[in-house]
Formats: structure tokens, C-alpha cells, sequence
């Protein structure tokens, strides 16, 4: 395999020609309408030589594809994008997600298929690339894409050093900085002590807001190396379409030409399972020649309850 260097421009613009109708279609899914995109002339130039048009916020792609990795632009002021891509809520995180990923496979050859992907929204998509360590020289290729009358370019660039600090933002002077785990086991201990502290009638103060994390990249790095070290666990992830049962007897009739019926819609949702478990339903989809699923909701795992035996008040413990 080639490395992943501006020399592959031809490759990559082979890709995108090829898969820009499916790249079109992921554009349309997630960003609610009808794309159209057409690949430019693929070029080498300075990562100094931003265009304009990134000194604002703007829609980053993020592709990494082994120790590089590629970033995909798109300025908000396009008017490309819709207006709850600035703060989406878990619907539109997923809409981002699975664009990103069917990105990855319609605009990268196949033998750079990306190892992870992420879409997010940044305030400064020059900053973001600059975070991203490009290399002196990056490949660029525009992407032209139209939505009804209006129209913009993105923008394929490769490659950089990491896409995990892209979307690493500093943050407003309003917010407060995210505290690490050492911190709020303190702040912890501190409210515990003063609270001992007060007379039993002391009005107690109200509860603080749990914390939030900036997304869920930043809530896993603050997660303990015990835990982290769980996220490496492989586990095999399977599309249900219908399930039935049959006597023993009929399945040993089964053969080429034979129908087993299912109780369930060609409409229905597919089921998600990941080590026996369901955790999500969607539809089936198109990702360049592949089959893929679509999620539209997440199933919660089944509550579980157990009863707690306390002591008897008087109780002597011996």
C-alpha cells in the first residue's frame, strides 16, 4: 500500500469521481436535502495557504487512516449547512456520525479506508487545521457541491499528523474549565468535611450541577486506565432482520427454492446487537458497495433491581 501523502491525489480523486453520487446522498441524509457533488482538480499546496473562507466556523470531517489521517472542510458560510448542526442533540450527533463514516468510505480509495471518523462543528476551521499538525505540503482537493440554489465548497485535505485535537477548542472565557478526576474527588472530600461541619439546622446549600463533558472523546479520556483499558474489548456487533422458529422436522425439508415467512415487516427497523445485547434499531443502507445500517434510535439496556436487606434499628453487630 502506498503511503498517505499528497502523491495519491489521483487515487483519492478517483474515489471521489466514483463514489461522489453516494457521498451526495450522505450529505443529503444528514444535512436534511439534495446534494450534488462534483470533484475539482486535486492539487499539492502550503498548509500556510488557507483560503478565507476558514477563518470562521465552519462543518470539520475528521478521517484517521493509521498514524496520518485526512480532514474534510466545510465553511458555514456556504449556507450549506443547517442551523442545528451549531448544537445538535443526540438525532443530529448520530446525523454527523454516519456522515462522517459513509464519507470515509465514498471519498477514500478502499485501501486507505479510514480507522475512525468524527464531524463536528468548530468556531475556527483554520485553528482546527492547524491543531490537526498538517504537513508542509498537503494534498487539496475541492469539492463542489450544490444544494437547490445554493451552492459551496468543500474542501479534502490530506495529510495531517492527528485528527484527535482537531476539534480540541479552546474554550470561551464564559466556560469553566472541564475538572479532572483528581479535582473532583477533592472538591468531593471538601463538601463531605464542610457539611459535617455545620450544626444539624444549618440550611444546606443546594446541589451542584453534575459534570458535563465537552462530548463523549472527552468524557473517555478522563475515564481511570482500568476502565479505558475495557473500551479495547472487542466484541462482535450483528444486524438482526427477522427472527422465527420452525419444528426440526420442516427445517430438514428446507432446500434451494424453498420461502421461510416471516412475522415481520419489509418496514420494520433492523436490530443492532453487540454481544447479544440490543442497543440500537435503524435501516439498511448504502455505503458505497456495502451494506450498512442507519440508526435512528438507541435501545437502553433492561433495568435491573435488587433488594437491599438493611439492619433492624437496635441491631448489635458483633
Amino acid at each position: 500500500m502506498a503511503d498517505f501523502t499528497p502523491d495519491i491525489a489521483s487515487e483519492i480523486l478517483a474515489a471521489c469521481q466514483s463514489g461522489g453520487a453516494d457521498a451526495a446522498g450522505a450529505f443529503g441524509r444528514a444535512l436534511d436535502g439534495e446534494f450534488a457533488l462534483v470533484p475539482g482538480d486535486p492539487s499539492t499546496v502550503s498548509s500556510d495557504a488557507i483560503p478565507d473562507t476558514w477563518n470562521g466556523p465552519g462543518l470539520i470531517v475528521s478521517f484517521q487512516v493509521g498514524d496520518s489521517g485526512a480532514l474534510l472542510l466545510l465553511a458555514e458560510s456556504s449556507e450549506l449547512l443547517p442551523d442545528w448542526y451549531t448544537q445538535p442533540d443526540d438525532t443530529g450527533r448520530s446525523k454527523l456520525a454516519t456522515l462522517a463514516q459513509e464519507l470515509g468510505y465514498t471519498l477514500l480509495p478502499e485501501s486507505f479506508t479510514p480507522d475512525k471518523t468524527s464531524a463536528a462543528r468548530v468556531r475556527d476551521l483554520a485553528g482546527a487545521f492547524g491543531r490537526a499538525e498538517p504537513a508542509n505540503e498537503v494534498g487539496y482537493l475541492p469539492l463542489g457541491l450544490t444544494c437547490g440554489e445554493k451552492s459551496g465548497e468543500a474542501v479534502l485535505v490530506w495529510p495531517v499528523r492527528t485528527t484527535a485535537k482537531t476539534f480540541d477548542e479552546p474554550s470561551n472565557d464564559e466556560a469553566e474549565p472541564i475538572p479532572t478526576q483528581d479535582a473532583v474527588s477533592a472538591i468531593a472530600d471538601a463538601e463531605v468535611g464542610q457539611r459535617e461541619s455545620l450544626p444539624p439546622n444549618a440550611p444546606q446549600a443546594s446541589p451542584k450541577p453534575r459534570i458535563q463533558y465537552a462530548d463523549i472523546d472527552d468524557g473517555i479520556r478522563q475515564l481511570p486506565k482500568y476502565a479505558k483499558s475495557l473500551l479495547k474489548v472487542r466484541v462482535p456487533v450483528t444486524v438482526t432482520l427477522a427472527t422465527t422458529k420452525y419444528p426440526v422436522s420442516q427445517i430438514l425439508e428446507l432446500g434451494p427454492g424453498s420461502i421461510i415467512q416471516f412475522n415481520k415487516s419489509c418496514e420494520d427497523n433492523l436490530t443492532l446487537e453487540a454481544g447479544d445485547q440490543t442497543i440500537a434499531s435503524g435501516e439498511a443502507v448504502k455505503v458505497g458497495d456495502k451494506f450498512g445500517l442507519w440508526i435512528t434510535s438507541m435501545t437502553m439496556p433492561d433495568e435491573r433491581f435488587w433488594v437491599i436487606h438493611g439492619r433492624r434499628t437496635g441491631a448489635r453487630v458483633k
